[in-house]
């Protein structure tokens, strides 16, 4: 019973691998079909529940897709993909998101796409600085990386597929 005296194989540990994809990106789709029906349904729909939905959907699939043969990518989309995420991640940081004044109270939310904190203030100023300052959500702060990680790997895999192109047509032209 006891399968202590059994060293870890690579069969094992890529099994592992492949099970941990399916799962992560089942969840993806169900959290994306989810979010969008839920959006969908709502009054009002909002465009940037709507952009999440779609990008952890597709997200999702590539990671059952891509989850046999693993996401071996070339380096120009890995620094591509990188680049993309950690970009997305750091403007959505920096950029408002939602600007209101009425009276003499700005507020100011930053996010992209989901709001993760809002800022109250007298100036515009005051408000983006209280943004900083203020109280946030963890759960929305979680779902933009997770987008980002998601955009950056769709990204990565748009650029290894156009080189793959590129070099299947540079070899048949020779």
């Amino acid at each position: 019973m006891p399968c202590d005296d059994q060293p870890l194989t690579r069969e094992a540990i890529d099994g592992f691998g492949i099970a941990a994809r399916v799962l992560a990106g089942g969840g993806s789709v169900a959290l994306g079909l989810y979010l969008g029906g839920m959006n969908n349904t709502a009054y009002e729909a909002d465009w940037r529940v709507s952009v999440f939905s779609a990008v952890v959907i597709v997200g999702g699939v590539l990671l059952i897709a891509l989850a046999r043969r693993g996401l071996r990518t070339s380096r120009a989309g890995r620094i591509s993909g990188t680049a993309a995420g950690a970009v997305g991640v750091l403007a959505g940081m920096v950029t408002p998101i939602q600007e209101t004044c009425c009276d003499a109270v700005w507020v100011v939310s930053l996010g992209l796409p989901l709001p993760w904190t809002i800022g109250h203030g007298d100036t515009w100023t005051q408000a983006f600085q209280d943004s900083w300052h203020g109280t946030w959500d963890p759960v929305s702060a979680f779902s933009n990386v997770l987008f980002w990680a998601y955009a950056g790997m769709i990204v990565a895999v748009v650029v290894d597929l156009l080189r793959r192109r590129s070099d299947i047509d540079r070899v048949g032209a020779s």
